[in-house]
């Protein structure tokens, strides 16, 4: 944690947030430009980002939206809006996790194709060998 006096102060810098969460520095500096109002990162001498605990909390939650629950942009924007309470309304939380349960189930359905596809490869391939040998 930065500890130098000023306003500064209680504030960390991105390579301190890269340590602490994992997340590369370029994916942050990119969260910061897709979702500056909500993040609200300040800027220090040199427009330096730095980061309050409450900043850190708000990145992981981007984070979790776009990686573990599967959002868009568009979607994590939308979810955030406002007070970053999340959405305004019950139907509408109930509409994006609607989506992403269908675009959960198309990646399944395509990824059972994909593994039937090289089935389909695999024996095609056995066979043209089968024949070149003869």
């Amino acid at each position: 944690m930065d500890t130098a006096a000023g306003p500064d102060k209680g504030l960390m810098s991105l390579k301190e947030v890269v340590e602490r969460t994992g997340i590369p520095a370029a994916t942050i500096r990119y969260y910061d430009q897709q979702f500056e109002e909500y993040l609200g990162i300040t800027r220090g001498a040199g427009r330096r980002r730095l980061f309050s605990q409450g900043s850190l909390d708000r990145l992981g939650e981007v984070r979790r939206l776009l990686k573990d629950e599967g959002l868009s942009l568009r979607q994590a924007r939308k979810l955030l809006s406002g007070d970053g309470a999340g959405p305004t309304n019950a139907p509408e939380q109930e509409s994006l996790q609607s989506e992403v349960a269908a675009l959960r189930r198309q990646v399944q359905s395509l990824e059972e194709q994909v593994n039937r596809l090289k089935e389909i490869q695999g024996r095609t391939l056995a066979l043209v060998d089968g024949l070149t040998k003869r």
